[in-house]
């Protein structure tokens, strides 16, 4: 670390941070603040920084959707992407909850599969997301590969 590392981190502190986790905070100007004094009102984020953070969470939804789903290796690349947007968009504890959806995937079942993401909230409220990737389950097709 360098010695102007170590003396802004020093300075500025941090707002709130659980497990390693920094969270968004007011500081003493009232700005939206995040990890060592980061302004988010002001600065907002780079196209780089944006992208950096994307790579990462993607990397996070791609391990929460092999924690879930034990067949994840062997699912073609279509249906794993549908996976990794769904892991991306709900986050592992709110996937997880997709108990008849998980029975359908390790059942190899693709229709069923689809008919439990079209009966979900995460559909209701992103229609047109929903649409391609209950398409991209049941026709393990993707425009993307």
């Amino acid at each position: 670390m360098t010695d102007v590392e170590q003396m802004i981190m020093r300075q500025e502190g941090t707002g709130p941070m659980k497990d390693g986790v920094f969270y968004p905070y007011k500081d003493t100007t009232g700005l939206l603040t995040i990890g060592y004094g980061h302004c988010l009102d002001r600065k907002g984020l780079t196209l780089d920084l944006a992208f950096m953070l994307l790579k990462m969470d993607i990397g996070g939804a791609i391990e929460d959707a092999m924690r879930l789903c034990s067949i994840f290796d062997e699912l073609t690349r279509p249906r794993q992407l549908v996976l990794i947007s769904m892991s991306y968009q709900l986050g592992h504890s709110g996937f997880a909850r997709f108990v008849r959806f998980w029975d359908a995937i390790h059942r190899e079942d693709w229709d069923h599969a689809a008919e439990e993401m079209l009966d979900s909230d995460a559909a209701r409220q992103t229609p047109a997301r929903y649409a391609g990737l209950i398409k991209m389950m049941r026709e393990n097709k993707s425009e993307w590969i």
